[in-house]
């Protein structure tokens, strides 16, 4: 069977009233840039609508498609490295099918891509969209992140992109068990070239809710850094050098005053809960990182494919 040129790659999670939209832009920006060796990869990261099965009404009709059942629902991440382990094209685009980002600014990745020879073009938000807090918030991780590790990624990053076929290899051949995309893309390098998009307004309440936001935040910086730790040695031998100096302070000072009564009981009490909480935050932040050795070690897969509809 022939290679694809393209392959479009997306993940399926409530999904449904997005799906006729979104192959009919991708077959317009196919027909722009005058491929029609292409394939879209749509994966089905354990939906609980009717995604699946909408995908392979329009299969029937599309020989374009092809469509990844996962066993279950993953998380987003896991599912695009799904897709991505099993997009064969020449050069692989990434985009969310909920037409925040339509397929119609394909053209405009593959012009940048072929005018700058490289092997990566990513989207970044003209500005950043949202409440004043998710835009604040979302600024603050950028910077923290960027602050804690020394892979630097670019603010306000989209998952939309256009990949060769030789970075996508690497990028699937990391073997990352904790999967952050954001550092994973930027870290293996190549030439990578930004492109500015305005990015439109999702129909209806988004997936990404902020639980999901936070733990993607913390898997983020423990995966990419061990700074955290480094902090906590800083801060643990801070507090006992204070404690220390304290310490023999008051020995001193009750040697050249024999009769002063020093009452020790309040600062006790409040050195002995501060010193709970150090150590409790410490273990808390050890266990994570324990836990993502464990979850490396195990060597367990990132995701499980139930079925694959491709022909």
């Amino acid at each position: 069977m022939k290679i694809p040129h393209l392959s479009i790659v997306t993940t399926l999670y409530r999904s449904e009233r997005f799906l006729d939209s979104f192959v009919a832009q991708c077959e317009t920006a196919m027909a722009e840039i005058a491929c029609d060796n292409y394939e879209i990869v749509f994966v089905n990261d354990g939906s609980p609508d009717n995604s699946l099965a909408k995908v392979l009404q329009q299969k029937e009709s599309n020989n374009h498609i092809v469509a990844v059942d996962l066993s279950r629902n993953f998380g987003h991440h896991y599912a695009i490295m799904a897709g991505l382990n099993c997009a064969t094209g020449e050069t692989v685009f990434l985009i969310d099918c909920d037409l925040e980002v339509p397929p119609t600014y394909i053209p405009t990745f593959y012009t940048k891509f072929n005018e700058e020879s490289c092997d990566v073009v990513y989207g970044i938000q003209e500005t950043r969209k949202g409440s004043f807090i998710e835009r604040t918030v979302g600024g603050l991780f950028y910077s923290f992140f960027n602050s804690l590790t020394d892979t630097q990624i670019p603010e306000n990053l989209l998952t939309e992109r256009l990949m060769s076929r030789r970075y996508v290899n690497e990028l699937i051949k990391l073997g990352d068990k904790n999967i952050f995309m954001a550092g994973m893309m930027q870290w293996i390098g190549f030439k990578q070239i930004p492109i500015t998009i305005k990015k439109g307004q999702r129909e209806g309440k988004s997936t990404y809710t902020l639980g999901k936001r936070i733990a993607l935040s913390m898997e983020a910086v423990t995966s990419f850094s061990s700074y955290p730790l480094v902090v906590l040695f800083k801060f643990g031998f801070f507090i006992s050098a204070i404690s220390v100096i304290t310490g023999l302070y008051f020995l001193i000072y009750k040697l050249f005053n024999p009769e002063i009564v020093l009452s020790g009981f309040t600062f006790l009490i409040v050195a002995l809960l501060f010193s709970v909480g150090v150590i409790i935050s410490s273990l808390g932040i050890l266990g994570i990182y324990i836990d993502k050795l464990f979850n490396q070690t195990k060597n367990r897969p990132t995701f499980i494919v139930k079925d694959i509809y491709k022909f």
